[in-house]
């Protein structure tokens, strides 16, 4: 019994290692392994492509494949896309919480959006409500304003940095203006677009409290 298990693992061992993807790597025999590699079905679409964006991006690095075999290169390939993958989750995470701890200080709103010609030149103009929400006086701020259709798709973000006083407690209004472009098809969609059709998105970067602290 014990023979005969040995002999399965072992014919299991050598089927594993002498398909295509067993086989090293050579820049002679690439063309022909990558075909028994498709013909094999071993591999979705997505490895496949993955398999060979890596191959062609080792080449192009002048990095070295000899000795690899085509599985341990797949592999390769999968664990920097997953540490690509958690590196950017875990910048996500982090934005999303620098987000919601300024947005916990200083609330931003649009309340009102227009366009205006005026000495030949032509704008877009921002109407905003600034609420700190804090037991300090802000003395300055800078962020951005993303402004999305009511799919969430962007139209048109503005960077914005303000430095007028907000008591704690207490709003500030404002209105700011950017350059309106006909060509641009940002510009023209925002010109068209009615306030109820719009979501706007604000996203602080940094605060500065009168007392000279600062959040960010």
């Amino acid at each position: 019994m014990k023979k005969i298990l040995l002999l399965v693992l072992i014919s299991i061992a050598f089927y594993s290692c002498s398909g295509p993807l067993g086989k090293n790597y050579s820049d002679d025999t690439f063309i022909e392994d990558a075909k028994a590699i498709k013909e094999s079905g071993d591999l979705d679409d997505a490895e496949s492509e993955m398999l060979m964006g890596w191959i062609l991006k080792a080449k192009l690095k002048g990095d070295s494949l000899e000795g690899k075999t085509y599985k341990e290169i797949l592999k390769e390939a999968k664990d920097y896309k997953q540490e690509q993958e958690a590196l950017a989750e875990k910048a996500r995470i982090e934005e999303e919480e620098k987000r919601q701890k300024l947005g916990a200080a200083l609330t931003v709103a649009m309340y009102n959006k227009g366009y205006e010609e005026y000495d030949y030149d032509k704008y877009l103009t921002y109407s905003l409500v600034f609420e700190n929400k804090t037991d300090k006086e802000i003395r300055a701020f800078k962020g951005s304003l993303a402004i999305n259709d009511l799919f969430d798709a962007e139209i048109k973000t503005i960077n914005l940095t303000i430095d007028e006083p907000i008591k704690a407690g207490e709003t500030y209004k404002g209105t700011y203006t950017t350059d309106y472009n006909q060509f641009r098809d940002e510009d023209k969609r925002l010109k068209n677009k009615d306030m109820k059709d719009l979501n706007v998105v604000w996203t602080p970067e940094k605060i500065i409290f009168a007392d000279g602290t600062t959040l960010e």
